[in-house]
């Protein structure tokens, strides 16, 4: 492919939601794999509304472009970012360009709401209704990384693939591979907006325990922070050589090179280390998206708060390492949704 493949996603990858990136990362594998050849990649801060007007030359000439951020689902008139709305209009659909709407994953304002409540919240807005089908016509073709996004586009008669998560190969695209030795089990907290109590004095008490009980089991148990709010939240309440902060993504990656088990209550923690072969994964979830898992069985799926540190123990001791093998048939599902989206624009009227 002899163009600049522009992905609107997260430019800047260190400090901010590292998941994001992770999202990218495992995107840009999936589509290089998909068209056999190394490609060369732009990408379009989603955050910044400049950057569009900036590469307007660079977009308008690409053949597509890759929504690789997070385009997440939910009830508009809840909460609207500009990329939700604005950013469709004015630019993909203003300059006329085409895109693949990937990994697209739910969001409630609900903790956990069941799918059927989801969907008919969703479909009773007529903002989120008009936002989400205006998309239609620019898309290739929209695939959704959990059953309560899935069964959304199904309610408003989009066709849809769910796939798993593309931050899953992440490490594929930057050539990580699992650490010879992986003495660490890993601990990774939500950030402490995430939880039945905003105090995060009860926060840092709630995953002091954890983390004392799993050490008690794991003399190598370490707690590793995504970002840095929960990072200062737990100063004094983690052992300050268990306690570790990583604010590039790529580094971040490569801590969990290093771990045999990840303990993880940030979905793209537990995603990322899965895709690391031998890695066994227990899902803390804190919201809807932490059902993202559900379609990789080996990742055991729990409820955060319905666990209490013993049991999530027990929970990880009886997990089963990942493996290579897991993700070939999802890896050829991407592909063949990307190829056929792709050809079926280029014989469109």
């Amino acid at each position: 492919m002899n163009h600049v493949v522009p992905m609107i996603t997260t430019a800047q990858r260190t400090e901010r939601n590292p998941g994001d990136t992770f999202i990218g990362a495992g995107l840009q594998h999936l589509f290089e794999r998909a068209f056999g050849t190394t490609m060369r990649w732009a990408l379009i801060d989603r955050f910044d509304s400049k950057a569009f007007r900036r590469q307007r030359r660079l977009l308008q000439s690409a053949p597509f472009i890759v929504y690789g951020g997070m385009p997440q689902y939910n009830n508009y008139d809840k909460w609207v970012h500009w990329y939700d709305d604005k950013m469709w209009r004015r630019y993909i659909i203003g300059w006329n360009l085409k895109i693949f709407t990937m990994a697209g994953g739910a969001g409630s304002k609900s903790e956990l709401p069941t799918i059927e409540e989801y969907v008919a919240d969703c479909v009773a807005s007529r903002r989120t209704r008009r936002i989400i089908q205006q998309r239609v016509d620019p898309s290739l073709c929209f695939t959704t990384r959990d059953p309560y996004a899935q069964a959304l586009l199904s309610a408003l008669n989009i066709r849809s693939v769910q796939l798993p998560c593309s931050a899953v190969w992440a490490a594929k695209m930057w050539r990580i591979e699992p650490d010879a030795e992986r003495p660490y089990l890993f601990l990774v907290p939500p950030n402490p907006r995430y939880g039945p109590s905003s105090d995060k004095r009860e926060f840092a008490r709630q995953w002091a325990e954890i983390y004392l009980t799993f050490k008690s089991a794991e003399p190598r148990t370490k707690v590793l922070c995504h970002g840095y709010e929960e990072y200062l939240a737990l100063q004094g309440a983690v052992a300050t050589s268990d306690l570790w902060y990583q604010g590039d993504s790529y580094a971040l990656l490569r801590a969990y090179a290093q771990a045999k088990v990840v303990v993880s209550a940030r979905l793209h923690g537990t995603l990322p280390a899965f895709g690391l072969p031998g890695t066994r994964a227990l899902n803390l979830s804190v919201d809807v998206r932490g059902s993202a898992v559900e379609i990789l069985p080996k990742i055991r799926n729990c409820w955060l708060y319905d666990l209490s540190p013993g049991e999530m123990v027990k929970e990880a001791r009886s997990l089963e390492p990942s493996a290579a093998e897991d993700l070939e048939h999802w890896e050829r599902q991407y592909q063949e949704a990307i190829l056929s989206a792709y050809f079926a624009s280029k014989i469109a009227p």
